[in-house]
């Protein structure tokens, strides 16, 4: 580090790690257009030290940010300084010896090898909103780096990431949608208690009947127009649903009283999330146009979950011996369910039908 005449001054922490120094910074959100000037997305693979930019998660991060604008929260950036610059700490002696401010020098060029993401999504939320200007984020720099080291860095930086599950998303929510589905799993009759909220996916021998995400998505389609205002009152409606139902499939009560061994519950179409989604279709249509859906949902006891019963789920949820996830899948399930429940298909449902089985009388 060398006298500097002019530059760019930051609060920072000094620290060490693999025997070279970098600092923590904290940075207003306004100054990060200012530093973070050379764009490396327009050099070739080679020649940077960061992934191309993907416009498309930029105004996703942006609308997080305003939606969020009073409990947001983001990690550090990460970033190179190439140029001089000088620790200046506040005491020749302990702890403040580590802390002070750094000064950049005005010529230095500033690269940023994690989070350019979120700094292109703050600029924009800032032109938007520019009340956000002084709020600040910490930023991680490490001097005296160069190509080669900035691009182990990223790699370093990018080889180990666990993004957390759908389910664990969902858990820690605080939208409407994730309160209310989490409202359902926790206070449910036949959920509570078999609902994995971690895993991304059920292990054949888990304890688990469904995925959070699962139920999550099916939520989703059981309830519409959910809002911070009736959430409670809509995941009421929805417990109410689940554990009807959950009384008029036998297999399922079997299943959480361990009735039924976990490594046999593949033999039924009824644990997966894709029929569980269909159930959650079906829900929908019960509750809007059913006074007596209560008693509709008695014959789904008759019903023979085996996927071996392919008069009921070959072609729909299960096809050539594996379960059918696609959106189609789902609604071809809802309409030999609301077949078997003397039910008639929407206008919709029947030209779906209509397809589906014109596809099968040609093979």
């Amino acid at each position: 580090m060398s006298s500097i005449v002019s530059g760019i001054s930051f609060p920072a922490i000094r620290g060490t790690q693999a025997g070279n120094e970098y600092f923590i910074v904290m940075c207003p959100l306004k100054r990060l257009k200012k530093i973070f000037t050379f764009d490396e997305s327009t050099l070739c693979a080679e020649d940077r030290a960061q992934r191309s930019l993907n416009l498309s998660r930029i105004p996703q991060i942006t609308k997080y940010i305003h939606q969020n604008r009073f409990d947001y929260a983001f990690s550090s950036l990460t970033a190179c300084i190439d140029g001089s610059c000088l620790f200046q700490p506040i005491s020749p002696e302990g702890h403040g010896l580590k802390i002070g401010n750094l000064l950049v020098d005005d010529e230095a060029e500033f690269y940023i090898t994690d989070g350019q993401h979120r700094s292109a999504a703050i600029n924009r939320a800032l032109e938007e909103d520019p009340s956000l200007g002084d709020e600040t984020i910490s930023v991680v720099f490490f001097v005296n780096k160069d190509l080669k080291q900035r691009q182990k860095i990223f790699r370093d930086l990018n080889l180990y990431p666990v993004k957390a599950s759908k389910s664990t998303a969902v858990l820690y929510g605080d939208a409407p949608e994730e309160l209310l589905s989490n409202e359902v799993a926790n206070k449910s009759a036949f959920f509570k208690g078999v609902i994995d909220f971690s895993d991304n996916s059920l292990s054949a021998r888990s304890s688990k009947l469904f995925m959070h995400s699962s139920l999550y998505a099916a939520n989703m389609e059981l309830v519409k127009e959910i809002t911070s205002e009736n959430w409670e009152i809509k995941a009421q409606e929805a417990i109410c649903f689940w554990d009807c139902l959950a009384e008029n499939l036998p297999l399922w009560q079997q299943a959480k009283s361990h009735q039924i061994k976990p490594e046999d519950r593949k033999h039924y179409v009824l644990f997966r999330a894709i029929v569980l989604k269909s159930f959650a279709i079906l829900g929908h249509e019960l509750l809007a146009n059913q006074k007596k859906w209560r008693s509709i949902l008695n014959k789904l006891k008759t019903v023979d979950w085996d996927r071996s019963n392919k008069q009921m789920w070959e072609g729909r949820c299960y096809n050539n011996g594996r379960m059918d996830h696609s959106n189609v899948a789902a609604l071809l399930t809802v309409n030999v369910l609301k077949h078997h429940l003397g039910l008639s298909l929407t206008v919709e449902q029947q030209k779906q039908e209509s397809k589906f089985n014109g596809s099968n009388d040609g093979k």
